[in-house]
């Protein structure tokens, strides 16, 4: 057995597997087939996931590394501190080959007459133009803040550029940080509309004018990313909504937990960025040295504009199916046959008409809804308001737990309140991520009940980019398990038997076990059967150890996991008959698809909003919904085949944790052949190693050395 950097004993480390995702995205930058500014908006995406990564995971490994520094991680045995480095090597190399990236297509851009240029290859009339917009506009808002016993030390702003400064006079040495003015963009427009500068560069360039009297020693641009990760401590006796006021205001003052500095690693200001690192109270393996502008999230909007100029230049507007069936006629068709949607290839509209139709419609007499993450201006919210304002039931369970929407979710609590619905928040300790509404119609002494199971949120914006799966029921087991799950959920009664979904805590872990055991005795007995997972993060230790059994006696799996994966294919008489693959294209892959074959036409597949996570499976609310035979599980069946072949968007993963291309000749896409078939008359489609030196700084200036 092969023990990289990326895994120790049987199982890989969760995070250092999440940093070869994002590696992933970023060598999407890289494709040719993507169009140039999409590849520009992938680096982009790369590092907002990179920041909330050390907003969220690396903080907690920091801790634990403090507190608990002889403590070893269960799956890999390995310390905190060691996997601390491990991460630190991984992300340099990332940064590196992101950085690599930018420049190429800064240079590519150029064809197109599009100049990101430094100071120094301005014209002489830009440069008139840029020192114009220093003095008049720039130099009012910029305040330099010194470093020294007569100044607090500033809380420097999350997640934005600052300049630190050395300045001399004589003998006496000063130092200072410049945050960059928030209002103002990070890419300056020149006159000419062609040419673009970082404002950092600009007052790097008038620095004198900034310190008048000084000599400038040396100067660089930093970044800060905060803990936001803090603890929520549930108190029983105050009521949630207010608990969760103070938490946001609380999360606020999270220690640092990483630095990142901009440019090329020196002796010169080594000892600047060792005296910053030690006023945050961050060590060696926190410094990230960046070979380019930080914070690579300013190309979000700079793709925006050029994207309007150069529309051959981003991805092709996408539109999805649109179901033909609305209104009533949609209610119609969910009580003759199960309807199964692929968002965003089919349009998330029907879930919204399903909504807005219920709100409409004098019969309906209940809407109730979990909801996790909303769009701005939400037509869900809207829809639920006016149902509530035209007299009906309207039961919404919101997650306030729901991280960094938390602020946004306690803004639709007030508006929905107001609005006359009744508002839950779910159960103590536990957070509600299940995607289930139920719609309650009478109609004349008849009752009638609609469901809507989702694999994402309800969120209109994310939808056209995340792709999840949609099931519509009027099913009398189904509805009934929906009834029960919301009556559970919004009063007190014990924990509901259900009948067909599978519900988190405990119940989808159980019914996965339980489903894996039947297909190995099912295999065992007549050498048929398989399994295939799709998800977003596979670390749940039970279950991945299940999938092992269930390689020993031969079952073949494949699974596609779009982020982290702590299971270890190909490990010898443990994991050989296990195939991991993950899919990273033009929309982010987000549903998830539970099948057991019983041969290679027939198979039980469960939708789900639940990763096999042990937090999904233990420590939140989820559901599980299995697809009964007829139209919609043959569509659902077609889509993870779909997926299964993809060859151009995929990557294997290897034993040794890295994951590469597939080298055979297939230009197969998954995506593209969904988004091919998703025309108005195919709503249905068919066929690292640790090192014993403990002086870590030095470990850590070869590698600035290096990179």
């Amino acid at each position: 057995m092969e023990v990289s950097e990326f895994t120790s004993l049987n199982y890989y480390h969760r995070d250092l597997s999440w940093l070869l995702f994002n590696r992933r995205v970023i060598h999407e930058a890289n494709d040719p087939s993507n169009p140039l500014l999409e590849q520009l908006r992938f680096l982009a995406i790369a590092s907002s996931n990179l920041d909330e990564f050390f907003m969220v995971r690396v903080p907690s490994i920091q801790s634990l590394a403090r507190l608990q520094p002889k403590a070893k991680d269960a799956r890999t045995g390995w310390t905190q501190e060691e996997v601390l480095f491990k991460l630190y090597e991984i992300n340099l190399n990332n940064t590196r080959l992101q950085y690599q990236y930018f420049n190429q297509i800064i240079e590519d851009l150029a064809q197109h007459q599009q100049f990101v240029k430094s100071v120094d290859e301005l014209s002489e009339t830009q440069l008139q133009e840029v020192d114009r917009f220093f003095y008049e506009l720039l130099l009012p808002a910029v305040t330099p803040i010194g470093l020294d016993a007569y100044h607090a030390f500033p809380k420097l702003a999350e997640k934005k550029v600052h300049i630190f400064v050395q300045v001399r006079q004589e003998n006496r040495i000063e130092r200072a940080v410049i945050p960059l003015p928030p209002l103002f963009s990070r890419l300056h427009q020149l006159a000419d509309e062609q040419t673009y500068l970082l404002v950092e560069e600009l007052i790097t360039k008038h620095l004198p004018e900034l310190f008048v009297g000084w000599e400038i020693d040396h100067s660089f641009c930093f970044r800060i990313t905060y803990d936001k990760d803090l603890e929520f401590r549930e108190d029983t006796d105050e009521k949630l909504f207010t608990q969760m006021e103070e938490y946001i205001v609380e999360r606020s003052k999270g220690l640092p937990s990483r630095l990142e500095i901009s440019g090329t690693w020196s002796k010169e200001i080594e000892e600047s960025v060792l005296i910053l690192a030690d006023l945050l109270q961050l060590k060696a393996r926190d410094l990230y040295w960046v070979p380019g502008p930080l914070d690579l999230t300013f190309l979000f909007p700079f793709v925006d504009t050029l994207a309007k100029e150069f529309p051959g230049l981003v991805f092709p507007r996408f539109t999805g199916n649109t179901y033909k069936e609305k209104g009533p006629q949609l209610f119609q068709a969910i009580e003759k046959n199960d309807l199964l949607f692929h968002h965003p290839y089919d349009s998330f509209e029907v879930v919204l008409n399903f909504l807005e139709a219920a709100a409409e419609d004098p019969n309906t007499i209940a809407i109730k809804q979990t909801l996790y993450r909303m769009a701005p201006h939400s037509r869900v919210v809207k829809a639920l308001k006016k149902a509530a304002a035209k007299g009906k039931q309207v039961t919404v369970l919101v997650e306030l737990k729901a991280r960094f929407d938390e602020e946004n979710n306690l803004h639709w609590v007030q508006e929905l309140e107001e609005a006359g619905c009744y508002v839950s928040y779910g159960l103590h300790q536990l957070k509600t991520h299940s995607k289930a509404l139920l719609v309650v119609k009478k109609e004349g002494r008849q009752v009638k009940q609609y469901a809507h199971f989702g694999t994402g949120n309800y969120n209109e914006k994310t939808s056209s980019i995340y792709t999840d799966i949609s099931l519509f029921t009027a099913k009398k087991e189904y509805v009934e398990d929906i009834t029960a799950f919301f009556n559970y959920l919004s009063g007190y009664r014990e924990v509901p038997h259900y009948q067909k979904i599978a519900v988190s805590p405990n119940g989808i872990q159980h019914k996965l076990l339980e489903k894996i055991e039947d297909t190995m005795t099912h295999y065992q007995q007549t050498k048929q059967g398989a399994i295939c997972f799709k998800m977003n993060s596979l670390t749940d230790k039970v279950v991945i150890n299940k999938l092992y059994e269930a390689s020993q006696v031969g079952v073949p799996i494949h699974l596609i996991v779009r982020g982290a994966c702590c299971l270890k294919p190909g490990i010898p008489h443990l994991s050989e008959a296990i195939e991991v693959t993950s899919i990273v294209g033009r929309f982010l892959e987000h549903s998830r698809i539970y099948a057991f074959y019983t041969s290679e036409e027939d198979a039980e597949v469960w939708i789900s909003s639940a990763d096999i996570m042990t937090r999904n499976m233990l420590h939140r609310i989820e559901i599980a919904t299995p697809v009964e035979k007829g139209p919609a599980l043959d569509k659902l069946l077609t889509v993870l085949d779909a997926f299964k072949k993809d060859r151009k968007k995929a990557y294997l993963l290897t034993e040794s944790g890295h994951f590469r291309r597939f080298t055979e000749d297939n230009s197969f896409s998954s995506q593209d052949y969904f988004m091919t078939n998703s025309q108005p008359q195919s709503e249905m489609i068919l066929p690292f190693q640790t090192l014993d030196n403990p002086n870590l700084l030095s470990k850590i200036r070869k590698i600035w050395q290096s990179h």
